[in-house]
């Protein structure tokens, strides 16, 4: 795919479908795609995704996975994660279209753009997952919000309401 990376020679879609975790392919997979191309992306090592292994799960997808009975919702999350991620690396951006849980692996399809303004806001999307350990409650924590004044934009860490 690397060969792939000057625009005039990258793909419309592309499927990544390995066994195991796609992450090693994701750097490449996002700048081999032209803007508005599809990536669509499956992950069949679910175990890590739903936090078995979190440490796994930070070292490939650079995100901490909790145990819940929403785990595939959360491994869905932390997947499209890594994919905006490696395309903000590029001044690129993902719009999901359509993430699934099925069995044993979970498969997002996105739409790859450009743009270094969109990707720069990808930070707002951030957030901390609190869980309720008895009713299994859940709330989400942003990490970072965006203030405009006249036509100045600014990132601010988000102050923690608990």
């Amino acid at each position: 795919m690397n060969e792939h990376r000057k625009f005039s020679k990258r793909f419309h879609a592309i499927d990544l479908d390995p066994y195991g975790s796609p992450s090693i392919f994701l750097d490449s997979a996002v700048q081999s795609v032209i803007d508005g191309g599809i990536l669509m992306v499956t992950s069949t090592d679910t175990a890590v995704l739903c936090g078995n292994t979190p440490e796994a799960c930070f070292n490939k997808y650079g995100s901490i996975p909790i145990k819940h009975k929403a785990c595939h919702e959360i491994a869905l999350r932390i997947l499209l994660r890594s994919i905006d991620s490696h395309a903000n690396r590029y001044g690129r951006y993902i719009v999901p279209i359509l993430s699934v849980s099925i069995d044993f692996y979970v498969r997002c399809f996105v739409r790859v753009e450009s743009g270094a303004s969109v990707a720069k806001d990808s930070v707002t999307k951030l957030a901390n997952i609190f869980s309720c350990s008895n009713c299994q409650c859940w709330s989400f924590q942003p990490l970072i919000k965006k203030t405009t004044n006249n036509s100045n934009s600014r990132f601010c860490p988000n102050s923690f309401k608990i």
